[in-house]
């Protein structure tokens, strides 16, 4: 398996949580990792693309001898893709099968920014595993002769570690309002998820009642902007921005909420979706990437348009208004858990070799 396994991040998250269960379906899996540890911010950019380069050359032909399929965890931009390219040339020399997944919200924009490379993998890859049946539509229109090659394999989330918790216990932990319709969002604090759509939208939903809270984690370089846009909408008594939480305290913080929204306004198919309804919380999204195959039924969640913070004040309405099943959304998620991915994963090695 090669990929990068780092402390945060959607891929690094597959990456990881595939190896652990693959491991227990009794496959051996060597990984060979594009971060010299898994703290991503201590690995250069020159190390990042020599891991990608000479480093995964020099490692798929030295260690042919252990190992019967060459698994590429890969996304956008180029220099990770770029991983898939030296992969593609590796394993012919190698004689080794090559599956390469690719991960990208902006799939059919790379596709013809980087036509030629991504047809050079895909002339030399045995399979191809896409997340999302809009990518494989995409990458099938662009080309026809490769289709027969893709397949789809959802992304997943640990039933271990988020299930249904109670909620009260949880708001308690965490000093969260008892007699509030809480809302949580954790993204990375970048334009493309959306977040001064959902200040807006909760800034109109607040002129008309008083009984919503909208919790905010992560980081990135808009923090001050929406620190400043929370202070001019004057939503300081409605929405908190909690800034990075370990990983533990996550499925705490969903358990805390009567839904999770997710106002992106471009994905692939995120994990943290899979993780909110494997608590048992329906998941309001935005109509991009994967997610409409997986929210397919208003049983489990609410779609909207992106890039509309009209359109996302009256799904939150909806939602703060809807009776949701806990049970019925849970029972639906566990078809997502790594276990039943990695299963899937297993069968596709098989097919391959």
């Amino acid at each position: 398996m090669c990929g990068s396994v780092a402390s945060s991040g959607g891929v690094s998250t597959h990456t990881r949580k595939l190896i652990e269960n693959l491991s227990v379906e009794d496959s051996e899996i060597l990984l060979y990792n594009y971060y010299t540890n898994e703290d991503n911010a201590k690995t250069t950019n020159i190390e990042k693309v020599y891991r990608r380069t000479f480093g995964l050359f020099f490692e798929i032909l030295s260690n042919k001898k252990k190992y019967e399929i060459i698994h590429d965890q890969t996304s956008g931009g180029i220099f990770s893709f770029i991983s898939s390219i030296t992969a593609s040339i590796a394993s012919k020399i190698a004689g080794r099968k090559l599956i390469v997944t690719f991960h990208y919200s902006n799939t059919e924009e790379f596709v013809k920014k980087y036509k030629p490379f991504f047809n050079f993998v895909l002339k030399n890859v045995d399979t191809m595993i896409l997340v999302s049946n809009k990518q494989k539509d995409i990458i099938s229109k662009t080309f026809p002769q490769y289709s027969n090659k893709l397949v789809v394999i959802p992304n997943g989330y640990d039933s271990a570690f988020f299930f249904p918790r109670d909620t009260d216990e949880c708001r308690a932990m965490l000093g969260v309002p008892v007699n509030k319709k809480v809302i949580f969002n954790i993204s990375n604090l970048i334009d493309i998820k959306g977040h001064k759509y959902l200040i807006e939208a909760i800034g109109n939903i607040a002129k008309t009642r008083s009984d919503i809270y909208c919790i905010i984690a992560g980081k990135g370089y808009l923090l001050e902007t929406l620190e400043q846009q929370i202070k001019d909408f004057k939503l300081e008594d409605y929405i908190k921005l909690v800034g990075w939480i370990p990983d533990d305290e996550i499925p705490i913080y969903i358990n805390t909420s009567d839904f999770f929204v997710l106002p992106s306004l471009g994905e692939g198919n995120p994990i943290v979706m899979f993780e909110a309804i494997g608590c048992g919380k329906p998941f309001i999204g935005t109509k991009v990437g994967g997610v409409p195959e997986i929210i397919a039924s208003e049983d489990y969640g609410l779609l909207c348009e992106p890039a509309s913070s009209e359109a996302l004040e009256k799904t939150i309405m909806l939602a703060l208004n809807k009776n949701w099943d806990t049970f019925k959304i849970k029972e639906y998620a566990e078809s997502f858990t790594w276990k039943n991915i990695a299963k899937t994963t297993k069968s596709i090695y098989g097919q391959t070799l």
